[in-house]
């Protein structure tokens, strides 16, 4: 077989059609919407769906899974002691005393950590969660104890604190309760590490005055709430529900610079269908879920 010249025109046309090929998919890879990113994977509530939920077992089941983040609620008894624990008062649902008695509906700023010493918030089947573990003795923890956790940890994990916020007889402030949950965080050095949301945006405003430098997200339920809740926050994370979250508001917002996290997810197909949106994190009751489907590559 003779040699072609290099200069033909058979030559020329090769060297174009590979250098078109090697253009094409390099763009394809930078491009791709659907090309897998770093995604912050949430357990919420430590992995509700597997444990009682706001637990140390759950936080620690969770931190087995290789979250990126445990995400967890708080709130302030009457002795301002800072509680790991999600609705304003204790539920009867959730909860049972040691001796097998009904707890009160009552709030939990109307109670002091000692009154919480012999609730168990482990034993008590929840039908939304078939596959969740009952665990008897389980108590509400303190956020100095999920602080403890995260600081052992062999992996920096970060953390997701809800700032719950009603207002309260005592006199303890908004701004109050941001500064005693940022001088607890600071305390065990895990600032850099930290994002606390809430519904309420005095409570981030509260947070940005006092340090600046911790990441603040807003919860939004609605898209039509998403641009004036996110500015008069002072937010830095939009953290929509995800049923009502579109592509092309995930698209809008990152291209401000803002990352987007949804909650709280749990199928399989909504899983896949945000992780190809490129979503920057996903808050779920089932991390183990996104963990596979993330880190397989099944979506």
């Amino acid at each position: 077989m003779g040699i072609i010249p290099a200069g033909s025109v058979v030559v020329r046309w090769i060297v174009a059609m590979l250098a078109t090929i090697v253009s094409v998919c390099c763009l394809a890879s930078m491009n791709n919407p659907f090309e897998p990113k770093p995604l912050d994977i949430q357990g919420h509530r430590g992995c509700r769906g597997l444990l009682p939920e706001n637990t140390i077992p759950a936080f620690k089941k969770a931190l087995a899974l290789r979250v990126t983040t445990l995400e967890f609620d708080l709130q302030a008894t009457k002795d301002w002691t800072l509680v790991v624990y999600h609705d304003p008062h204790l539920d009867p649902k959730r909860c049972i005393y040691d001796d097998g008695r009904k707890v009160p509906k009552r709030l939990i700023e109307e109670l002091t950590y000692g009154d919480l010493a012999d609730i168990d918030c482990g034993q008590l089947f929840d039908p939304r969660f078939p596959t969740q573990k009952k665990t008897s003795g389980l108590r509400i923890p303190r956020l100095q104890d999920v602080l403890v956790l995260a600081q052992q940890a062999d992996y920096p994990v970060r953390l997701n604190i809800e700032m719950k916020w009603r207002e309260r007889k005592d006199g303890l402030s908004v701004h109050e309760l941001a500064g005693r949950i940022i001088a607890l965080i600071k305390h065990y050095d895990l600032q850099s590490r930290t994002i606390i949301q809430s519904f309420y945006p005095p409570a981030l405003r509260a947070v940005r005055e006092i340090d600046g430098d911790i990441a603040r997200a807003i919860l939004v339920e609605k898209p039509e709430d998403y641009d004036h809740r996110f500015r008069e926050s002072a937010a830095t994370i939009l953290s929509p529900r995800f049923q009502q979250l579109r592509l092309k508001d995930v698209r809008r917002f990152q291209g401000r610079g803002v990352s987007v996290i949804p909650w709280t997810v749990n199928e399989a197909a909504d899983i896949c269908r945000l992780i190809r949106w490129g979503v920057d994190g996903i808050i779920s009751d089932y991390p183990d879920r996104v963990i596979e489907l993330y880190v397989k590559r099944l979506c």
